[in-house]
């Protein structure tokens, strides 16, 4: 059986009180010689203290959850080792989960881990739940948004500049001669930051070209029906000469129908994704991306949150947001008009 308190007091000939000071460094209440008795004690019994009630007893458990959307996109998994980082140096520990953007899943994990006393929350938060988290924003409870803003609410959030992003990479395949560009997001969801806000980007700078929208051109699927969607595209007659992946998911599912398809790039299309993935640089010929500064969104949303824990205050600014950083390959091509 596994010693307890109480057996390394009887060892000790101390009360569990007296042991409990011991265990929490207030050495001030005991002489040496007590000191020295409860050490020998908890070596004798192989004593270790039950961490986790040490922790809810004193409403400090050190531990940190993730909340993501998902963890198949190399931005989340980015992501949690810059939030790792910087609070494995605090000495917390994090639990990573992901929603899959399902708000049901969502609650249930959120209202999981406040009944497990963490010490504060990083969501990418939907809409649907912004009741509860503005009741956990009455409660005190730390907490800090990634990846996605709730304008209702007074919730820090660090997040990428999406409308620069995208207008970004549309500008750059309108200097290329491209007046054809589609664009590829995931389906938008009741106000998910990034998705919209990446399409507004794309819609402004074609307007701001005086470029007509195609409503054709602007894809909404899931990741899974990239190769069908394109398959669409592709059979009109009057097809895109460029394709604009608004995430890694989508960059990925378009490398992959261009290959089984035997589609070469940027002869057939040109392409250009967001998030500076490691098999952007692997394929031939090498992607145009425009990388996101993901260890200073996660440094950054971490140091927010620590902020709230240790001085029970909201940051008075709400809204950070990160510009990308273009890298040019081999993916655009040059036409004429």
């Amino acid at each position: 059986m596994k010693p307890t308190i109480k057996d390394v007091a009887e060892k000790a000939g101390v009360s569990k009180s007296t042991v409990s000071q011991f265990l929490n460094k207030r050495y001030s209440y005991m002489s040496e010689a007590t000191r020295k008795k409860i050490e020998a004690a908890i070596k004798e019994l192989n004593y270790y203290p039950n961490q986790i009630a040490k922790s809810l007893k004193q409403k400090d458990t050190r531990l940190i959850a993730f909340v993501c959307s998902t963890l198949s996109s190399r931005f989340s998994l980015e992501l949690v080792r810059a939030i790792e980082g910087f609070f494995q140096t605090e000495k917390y520990s994090i639990v990573v989960t992901s929603t899959e953007d399902d708000p049901n899943r969502e609650r249930e994990l959120i209202e999981s881990f406040v009944a497990r006393q963490v010490d504060g929350l990083l969501v990418f938060p939907t809409a649907e739940n912004e009741s509860l988290y503005q009741e956990l924003q009455d409660r005190k409870i730390p907490l800090v948004f990634i990846d996605r803003v709730l304008p209702e609410l007074t919730v820090p959030s660090v997040l990428l500049d999406n409308e620069q992003a995208t207008a970004t990479a549309t500008q750059l395949l309108i200097d290329n001669g491209h007046r054809d560009i589609a664009i590829i997001t995931f389906p938008l969801g009741d106000r998910i930051t990034t998705r919209f806000e990446r399409l507004n980007g794309y819609k402004k700078t074609l307007a701001k070209n005086k470029i007509s929208e195609h409503s054709e051109f602007m894809v909404t699927c899931q990741q899974s029906e990239v190769g069908e969607k394109l398959d669409e595209l592709f059979s009109r007659t009057h097809k895109p000469t460029a394709v604009l992946a608004t995430n890694d998911m989508i960059l990925e599912a378009v490398l992959i129908w261009s290959k089984d398809k035997k589609i070469s790039i940027p002869d057939t299309f040109s392409l250009l994704g967001i998030d500076d993935v490691s098999f952007a640089r692997l394929h031939t010929p090498e992607i145009t991306t425009l990388a996101q500064p993901v260890d200073a969104i996660g440094t950054k949303a971490s140091e927010l949150l620590l902020k709230q824990i240790q001085e029970n205050v909201s940051d008075e600014k709400k809204v950070y947001r990160y510009s990308t950083q273009l890298i040019e390959r081999e993916s655009v091509k040059r036409i004429q008009q």
